[in-house]
């Protein structure tokens, strides 16, 4: 029998978060054995990897489910981070420039360079390009800057800027708050000019065709499993509890691509 895996990449920053959502995992798998759920782990968001049957479960932005993804995955449950100005299964990005640059809004940065995850990243380019765009209405994202600057990730995207690389970067808030509690100095060279608007967090997905377990079982595990996991890993996770959200409301998420 093949190995089975849950993909916890989304947010595994390093082996602290990879430990915490196993642990988070196993206990849920414990408490409700008849969900069956995966105890090996990958620490990935790669396509190959999230398509694969082998995983079962996996985390991943909510653009790429809809855009990509919808005729092959389905959202089962949806993280409610514990971090200030947030309610409910949602986050937001921040927008973040060197401090020691004269930049206090987004309209200064025209004719500079931007960086982005990746193109297929609600936090670091969808509401970037919504803020530039609609929200803004500063022109076509593409055009308003010099060139865009594609990182990998959103610690990348800010390695980039304290290195004058790029003078720009949309980063997800959780990443920020993340980054900043295990690496504290990599954030003192930078600084938040704005928000983005509010978007539905990134969901744990399963295959559609053969979904690992319930969404109602799952988050009744998971939510079980916050109340009892040991305070170490509920402080580095920084979730309060799970729930579902449909994948027609991750669907207004195409809505701000223009």
């Amino acid at each position: 029998m093949e190995r089975e895996f849950i993909g916890i990449g989304m947010y595994s920053i390093n082996f602290e978060f990879e430990k915490a959502w196993q642990e988070l995992f196993v206990l849920a798998g414990k408490i409700d054995p008849e969900l069956t759920l995966p105890v090996n782990f990958l620490n990935s968001v790669h396509e190959k990897d999230i398509l694969s049957n082998q995983t079962r479960l996996s985390h991943i932005c909510g653009f790429p489910l809809v855009s990509q993804f919808q005729k092959k995955l389905i959202p089962l449950c949806t993280p409610h981070f514990d971090l200030d100005e947030l309610e409910g299964p949602n986050y937001f990005s921040y927008l973040v420039v060197s401090k020691a640059s004269q930049i206090d809004s987004l309209k200064d940065t025209q004719g500079m360079v931007a960086a982005i995850n990746s193109y297929d990243s609600q936090s670091g380019n969808n509401v970037f390009r919504s803020e530039i765009e609609t929200l803004k209405k500063l022109g076509l994202f593409n055009d308003f800057y010099k060139d865009i600057v594609i990182t990998g990730s959103h610690k990348n995207s800010i390695q980039k800027i304290i290195n004058n690389e790029v003078d720009i970067a949309c980063i997800d808030a959780m990443s920020f708050s993340y980054i900043k509690r295990f690496e504290p100095k990599i954030t003192d060279d930078i600084r938040i000019i704005g928000h983005s608007i509010i978007s539905t967090a990134p969901p744990f997905v399963t295959h559609k065709d053969n979904p690992v377990c319930s969404s109602s079982g799952l988050i009744s595990a998971l939510n079980s499993a916050l109340k009892i996991l040991d305070q170490n890993y509920i402080d580095t996770l920084n979730i309060k509890r799970f729930s579902f959200v449909p994948l027609d409301t991750y669907n207004s998420l195409i809505n701000q691509r223009v």
